[in-house]
């Protein structure tokens, strides 16, 4: 039986035709197809069409020898003991522990709880805390070691739970434990002891901190053994926890790595033109840090960058199927979701809202900017540009009606928060976010784009017309602020173009304060390549631009490899691009390393767009398209 359209699409077939036979339409269209020629026949569009081989100068150049020194020390140690290690690590009685333990806080054995905070509850007690918490413990401890059941496989058979992942399209098999170390006495005594042990050392500050030890011991544990884990805790985590919450959770997802890559005989680095200059930026930074104006901290600035920018690495090793990039996708969307929600309950209620962002005399129509977890509202709207294209571009490739729904939904939201931040400069970043998911995922809305954007004046809030509006307008106080910088900014990079002056505020601070104008004051000249030029000098702008030309480039390969327009993995492809050049515009308003949490985001995003292109290369050789 055929089906007839409904009601939306017929109305949309109807406009469709309408414009489609327009002389408009059709002037607009010879327009489009000649620049799109000439765009075509460029030798810029040649260049990142071309898929460029420099594993071999990589490993024969003495730069690439010399850049590539760490992970030529670490396939050393593979080759020499890494199976000698890897025979410790299976045979050490501490590790089946470990694992033992593991295994039981994944499949959540009552049992197994019960016991631990029945041992967390005692050494509370011991340690002279028997208040209510103590007690509390002890009782739901003894209630849950009544019962031998894992709650894992209910689970795994809960309609609820079903459902979620149906609409969220993730795939779970909920095959995370072995069942045979949840049985025996051992699991039961080693559970009992660490509570014990966690009780008597953190029971008598909170006996909710005993109970967090005890988690935290099995959460390390499932993060050196299954690095992948600990990367979607770092993706999910990033905008939520505090910023060394997540450089501790970075250095042990990179030591898993590296005790992964040397116990794995089969376990290759990955090395490429992307990796040598990320390597040579960080080298320039360091560089920079020693000579630095506030060296101490400039130097701790920039072990926070090495740790952070490191989570590029971490997702091109650890995502090497489809399965796993969409996972990590989902959890990065999901992410996201939490901090708008928050934003948008933050707006709703007025919880904790600063309005030390807002020039309150030119703007007095807007009631507060939001900024969720994320401290500033700038810094809100960046980390949005770089999640909400990642969630259209799920919406995008999902074929179930739920599916697309559920994405439209959380999208629409995220839109709705980044409107809320009030930021101009996010706000251009996601109109050329949107222009280049349209040119790359969906042309013909070109089209609807012209019936559209006339009609936004008059339906857009007077409160963001007067903002957007405003952009350039001197007599707003930020935007007077920013030119001033920045004009003191460029004075100092005529004396210090070649060095920089170190990483931080401290360093800036001590320098600044010599060239700025109008006794302006400032952190960091809010512009994200004013500051890494004058942070690291000309090198370090320098090489940070090839990076994103080689990753823009290789994100033209990824699309070719993945078929191109209207092909899954080349949509993502196309998301994730259009992200990083929203981010970098608003990159031109406001220096958006300047939060390291949103640091870490930019460079884990890179990392999954490289991911995205390893994968559609692979399938292309598989199905012969190469």
């Amino acid at each position: 039986m055929n089906q007839q359209p409904g009601l939306f699409a017929t109305v949309w077939m109807f406009f469709w035709n309408i414009i489609k036979h327009s002389g408009v339409y059709a002037l607009l269209r010879r327009v489009y197809d000649g620049i799109s020629g000439s765009w075509k026949r460029s030798c810029i569009c040649s260049w990142f069409r071309r898929e460029l081989h420099v594993s071999g100068w990589l490993h024969q150049s003495v730069a690439g020898k010399v850049v590539r020194l760490p992970i030529t020390f670490l396939e050393y140690l593979q080759k020499r003991f890494g199976e000698v290690l890897a025979e410790k690590i299976e045979g050490s009685s501490i590790l089946l522990a470990g694992r033992v333990y593991l295994h039981n806080l994944l499949a959540l054995n009552l049992r197994f709880l019960g016991v631990a905070l029945l041992g967390g509850g005692t050494g509370s007690v011991l340690m002279g805390n028997g208040g209510v918490l103590s007690l509390s413990l002890l009782i739901a401890g003894g209630i849950l070691s009544l019962f031998d059941c894992n709650v894992t496989d209910w689970l795994k058979h809960s309609v609820l739970v079903q459902f979620c992942l149906r609409a969220l399209g993730v795939e779970a098999n909920f095959a995370w434990y072995h069942s045979c170390y949840t049985q025996g006495k051992f699991a039961l005594l080693l559970a009992g002891s660490v509570g014990l042990i966690f009780g008597i050392l953190l029971g008598g500050i909170s006996p909710i901190l005993a109970v967090l030890g005890v988690f935290a011991i099995g959460f390390s544990g499932l993060v050196l053994e299954k690095p992948i884990a600990g990367l979607y805790f770092l993706v999910f985590l990033a905008p939520l926890m505090p910023t060394m919450l997540m450089a501790g959770l970075s250095l042990l997802c990179l030591f898993s790595l590296v005790v992964k890559g040397v116990t794995k005989p089969d376990f290759q680095w990955r090395f490429d033109g992307i990796g040598f200059l990320i390597l040579l930026f960080l080298g320039i930074y360091l560089v920079a840090g020693v000579t630095s104006f506030a060296m101490v901290k400039s130097l701790s600035i920039w072990a926070i960058y090495l740790v952070f920018i490191c989570g590029y690495f971490l997702v091109i090793h650890l995502i090497q199927t489809p399965k796993q990039l969409q996972n990590l996708l989902t959890v990065f969307v999901l992410s996201g979701t939490a901090v708008c929600l928050y934003g948008i309950l933050q707006y709703i209620f007025g919880w904790n809202i600063n309005q030390a962002w807002m020039d309150e005399e030119m703007f007095s129509d807007i009631k507060m900017r939001i900024y969720s977890t994320l401290e500033n509202p700038n810094v809100l709207g960046e980390y949005i540009l770089l999640v909400l294209p990642v969630s259209i571009g799920l919406m995008w490739t999902r074929k179930d009606w739920l599916q697309k729904v559920v994405y439209a939904g959380i999208s629409g939201m995220m839109a709705l928060a980044l409107i809320l931040t009030f930021s101009r400069g996010c706000w251009v970043g996601l109109l050329v976010a949107a222009a280049v998911f349209v040119t790359f995922a969906a042309g013909k809305l070109w089209g609807l784009a012209l019936v559209v954007l006339p009609m936004l004046p008059a339906v857009l809030p007077e409160s963001i017309l007067n903002r957007f509006t405003s952009i350039g307008d001197m007599k707003d106080s930020s935007t007077s602020y920013r030119v001033y910088i920045w004009m003191g900014t460029l004075a100092m990079m005529r004396d210090f173009w070649v060095s920089g002056i170190g990483m931080g505020a401290e360093a800036f601070k001590a320098v600044y304060p010599f060239y700025s104008y109008n006794g302006i004051v400032a952190p960091h000249s809010h512009n994200l390549f004013l500051q890494i030029m004058v942070e690291s000098g000309i090198g370090g702008i320098a090489v940070f631009l090839l990076i994103l030309a080689f990753f823009l480039k290789r994100m033209m390969e990824g699309y070719q490899f993945g078929g191109g327009k209207g092909m899954p993995l080349s949509t993502m492809i196309t998301a994730i691009s259009a992200g990083v050049c929203g981010f970098l515009v608003q990159g031109m308003f406001d220096n958006c390393f300047y939060n390291y949490r949103v640091l870490l985001v930019f460079w884990y995003v890179l990392g999954l767009g490289v991911a995205c292109t390893q994968i559609a290369k692979t399938l292309a050789k598989e199905q012969g398209n190469d």
